[in-house]
């Protein structure tokens, strides 16, 4: 499921906050105070819930900003909002620095914020394009969608014969013959497939170099595929 942290500090209104949030159905947010909160714990749930976005709804001071910069450098690749009533011009400059991905200001901000997340999560690359599996017989089986859904969902590390199996309480045997069964092709071609998508969105849609996507889905070495867009786009790294 789309996963985004709120970091919010005890001056914001956090209730009213979640509930305009709760509208997005099928997320998961993780509210956090950063009064008691600090940066370090972030980053565990970073590690932890493979968090897809950030919300900053604090106020903007020499402590939040230097936050802001570690959570950047540790993160390089999730997309960061600055959620708050109002921003200055120098404030804007100062978070476009900070490599903040996004702000959020005025008096209908959380109308914006929901209709922003929801878009950002449907041109998520994580995002599995139908075309991929659409000719598959079984696709519409409630355990197809839902192994589809776990893909979409957690860490490309954990997109394994192994950690999909037991998931779904079967054995690794079982997944595979299911799984050809109803996707029409092996696990492991279809991941293949999958990854090679991966790869064209993150090199030439969101704009990452190659020892970037490297690091992202996990590779220990720059993989053939994105030679071959790097020799089609120019030089990506």
């Amino acid at each position: 499921m789309p996963t985004a942290l709120i970091c919010y500090d005890g001056g914001g209104n956090i209730t009213e906050l979640m509930h305009t949030l709760s509208s997005l159905d099928g997320w998961y947010i993780h509210p956090q105070n950063i009064q008691v909160y600090n940066v370090n714990n972030i980053q565990k749930d970073f590690r932890h819930f493979d968090l897809h976005f950030l919300v900053y709804a604090s106020r903007l001071n020499a402590h939040s900003l230097h936050d802001l910069k570690i959570i950047r450098q540790n993160n390089p690749w999730t997309h960061i909002i600055y959620y708050n009533s109002l921003l200055i011009n120098q404030q804007f400059l100062k978070l476009y620095e900070l490599g903040v991905s996004s702000c959020i200001v005025g008096i209908d901000r959380k109308k914006y914020l929901v209709e922003y997340l929801d878009k950002l999560w449907l041109q998520h690359w994580k995002r599995i394009p139908e075309n991929i599996y659409r000719n598959s017989a079984g696709i519409n089986t409630p355990r197809a969608k839902k192994i589809i859904k776990y893909l979409e969902d957690r860490p490309v590390t954990e997109c394994t014969i192994g950690k999909i199996s037991g998931y779904l309480n079967i054995s690794q045997s079982h997944f595979r013959a299911e799984f050809k069964s109803q996707f029409g092709i092996n696990f492991r071609e279809f991941k293949q497939r999958l990854f090679n998508h991966y790869e064209s969105e993150l090199l030439v849609s969101k704009k990452y170099k190659a020892s970037e996507i490297s690091k992202i889905l996990n590779f220990p070495v720059i993989r053939q595929t994105i030679t071959v867009h790097i020799i089609r786009y120019g030089d990506f790294f």
